[in-house]
């Protein structure tokens, strides 16, 4: 048995000292400094799992380097710590690409047929590519003006009759999560594909559900037919409906947005077939709700669970609001919900520090040739450039020593007492080239809804229990905001007579949200 064992360990340190050998003789001298390498190839992906969200800034304290090297088994990771070399990354967007990434995501996160791979994957980085006229197509349809204005408005509308129905059944017990998921599921899914929504199927609602959690499973490959089974049929139900909806002809309804419609412009212009179409739209999907479910919990935790964010809140929106009283009695409060994206700043404070605070979003590129970065660090090619958001959102040397705490006020740049954000440490919505084009339209439907709620409910945890933040431990790794593990169940007030009426509009301005 001693000799079993000796010839065991023997081998196990033979093996140990190989892969060490590799790793320095893979490793370029002018490549960012490896780290953690105790276990060769494991140590990272150990150490992810571990600290999940905390992992990288944790790195950056650990070691205090700009860039450093991860190795992987198969590839190595240069993650980006100094906010300096944020913008030389963001300046080299062909050599440093994340097209590729998109590529490759189209493919496994979607199952997209070979003809799709082809359209997608050919000269990903050359002007006049499919996804290189993704710009031209998209942004049209989701910068400030008539557009956003008019998908703006159908938010709107659609977060006044879900607040209507909540206060004709208050008071109420809810669970916050819960309501607040399917509520904005409905509102950003019917802004984006309109009247014949596909989603306003409970059973698609569903098929969301169960796909979303598992995404990474497919963008890794993690063999998704036998871990991710019910998610991929979720996947295959949801495509279908689309489908369906796409031949229907409701991309063409009045009320459906220009958003959809450059989709399908830009996928007819590259004869991509219509089940891939439908394919690419889930992917859509997971755009419009990824971070919009999440956020739009979050900004109602943190406002309903602090009395000074909740007062001084909705002390700002009351100023937005006119109240008249008809000959009968009747109470009517008017509110323009375009004004609140540009006359409550701390509302808005409040949401940035929902991102700074709680976002743990990764912009990663992938490595086109061998570039010397800034001059001083060599990238190999096929490697992946990492900006983890989380990195900069927890630098105490750019937001203060109370990075680790949520301050609503952050924000507020007219406050002395706060210190002006850095425009590039603030990674809410990515940046540079992978900045999200559909920023302003998600901003503004998140602080209506949560500017209609302050003003018509009292919400607090049911039987007197204190407001606790739950936990993320297993929140989807694909989540650039996680979603709580817990939720919260809360008893929902209406403030004044059942009997109020509520009048929102939405004026057309074509402004965005200042972020």
């Amino acid at each position: 048995m001693l000799a079993v064992w000796a010839v065991v360990l023997s081998g196990a340190a033979a093996l140990y000292i190989f892969l060490c050998t590799l790793l320095h003789l893979t490793q370029d001298k002018n490549e960012p400094r490896m780290v953690e390498t105790t276990i060769p190839f494991l140590s990272p992906i150990l150490g992810m799992a571990a600290r999940k969200g905390d992992f990288y800034p944790y790195m950056r304290k650990k070691y205090k380097l700009p860039i450093y090297t991860l190795r992987m088994p198969g590839t190595k990771l240069y993650i980006i710590n100094s906010t300096a070399l944020l913008s030389v990354v963001q300046r080299q967007h062909r050599t440093l690409s994340f097209k590729p990434i998109e590529a490759k995501g189209a493919r496994d996160m979607l199952g997209c047929s070979d003809t799709a791979d082809k359209i997608v994957s050919l000269d990903p980085t050359k002007d006049g590519s499919y996804l290189m006229t993704f710009n031209k197509f998209i942004h049209p349809a989701l910068a400030p003006g008539i557009h956003l204005d008019a998908m703006n408005k159908i938010s709107v509308r659609r977060i006044s009759e879900i607040i209507g129905e909540l206060q004709a059944k208050a008071p109420k017990k809810m669970k916050l999560f819960e309501w607040t998921r399917h509520s904005m599921l409905l509102v950003s899914t019917d802004s984006f594909f309109g009247p014949r929504n596909p989603f306003r199927d409970p059973a698609l609602e569903e098929a969301w559900y169960r796909f979303e959690p598992s995404i990474i499973i497919f963008l890794l490959g993690l063999f998704p037919s036998i871990l991710a089974s019910d998610a991929l049929k979720a996947r295959e139900q949801m495509a279908e409906a689309i489908e369906r909806y796409l031949l229907s002809g409701a991309p063409h309804d009045p009320d459906t947005s220009e958003l959809i419609r450059a989709r399908l412009a830009q996928n007819n212009s590259f004869s991509m077939p219509i089940k891939d179409q439908a394919r690419f739209e889930v992917g859509s999907t997971f755009g419009i709700l990824g971070n919009t479910i999440p956020s739009s919990f979050w900004i109602l935790f943190h406002i309903y669970s602090d009395p000074s964010v909740f007062f001084e809140i909705r002390d700002e929106v009351s100023k937005l609001v006119t109240t008249t009283v008809s000959g009968d009695g009747v109470t009517t409060h008017s509110i323009d919900a375009a004004a609140v994206r540009t006359s409550c700043p701390i509302l808005l404070s409040t949401l940035r520090e929902v991102f700074r605070y709680h976002g743990v979003g990764i912009s990663p590129r992938m490595v086109m040739e061998d570039h010397l970065l800034d001059g001083k660090y060599l990238l190999k090619k096929g490697n992946t450039v990492m900006i983890p958001g989380r990195v900069q959102h927890m630098d105490d040397s750019i937001w203060g020593p109370d990075v680790s705490t949520f301050n609503h006020r952050r924000f507020v740049t007219t406050d002395a007492e706060y210190q002006r954000a850095s425009p590039i440490a603030f990674r809410g919505f990515g940046g540079g080239t992978t900045l999200c084009p559909g920023r302003h339209f998600a901003s503004t439907e998140i602080l209506v809804f949560a500017a209609l709620m302050v003003m018509r409910f009292d919400v607090r945890p049911v039987g007197g229990k204190l407001w606790v933040q739950p936990t993320v431990d297993k929140s989807p790794m694909a989540a650039a905001v996680p979603v709580p593990d817990g939720d919260i169940e809360v008893e929902v007030e209406l403030r004044g007579p059942k009997e109020q009426e509520w009048r929102v509009s939405f004026s057309c301005s074509g402004a965005g949200v200042e972020l």
